[in-house]
């Protein structure tokens, strides 16, 4: 099923955890409601960087959340967030770009998550969204120290 112009609810529901260990990973009405909104988002900012967005991560069902590790209130939990790379850039370049977007007007988001930088071509981008109340605006960088993922405000890389 084709849910955008780029994107397929194949492509944003796909889960290597949920296929190894058996688990659904079906949205409910609501959840595909948030896909929607999600992907419509994604295709803005494929637009702006004028190039393919692949998304490693987008809506996890409770039980693949739980395997993962996800927090019990994360956004990808409801399909309301999407873990993403752009072809021909790198994570820090992209980041910059969404947060150019939001400056221009062209994009709102809850956070924006520059996650693990010191990763190199492993890092991506966070982007989450809260579809029934405010956003946000909400600026980080995900970082390991000392083997914990630590939280800091801003783009740091």
């Amino acid at each position: 099923m084709q849910i955008t112009e780029h994107f397929s609810l194949a492509e944003l529901t796909r889960s290597d955890t949920a296929k190894r260990r058996g688990l659904n990973n079906t949205p409910n009405a609501n959840e595909l409601a948030n896909i929607k909104k999600t992907a419509a988002e994604l295709e803005k900012i494929r637009a702006y960087v004028e190039a393919p967005i692949v998304v490693s991560s987008c809506f996890r069902s409770a039980a693949v959340n739980r395997a993962v590790g996800g927090s019990s209130t994360s956004a990808h939990r409801y399909g309301s967030a999407a873990d993403i790379d752009a072809v021909g850039y790198t994570s820090p370049e992209l980041a910059r770009k969404i947060l150019e977007m939001r400056d221009k007007g062209l994009i709102k988001f809850d956070q924006l998550i520059l996650e693990f930088p010191e990763r190199g071509a492993g890092a991506w981008v966070h982007i989450g969204f809260r579809w029934n109340s405010g956003m946000r605006n909400q600026v980080l960088t995900a970082k390991t120290v000392k083997g914990r993922t630590v939280y800091v405000a801003g783009l740091q890389s």
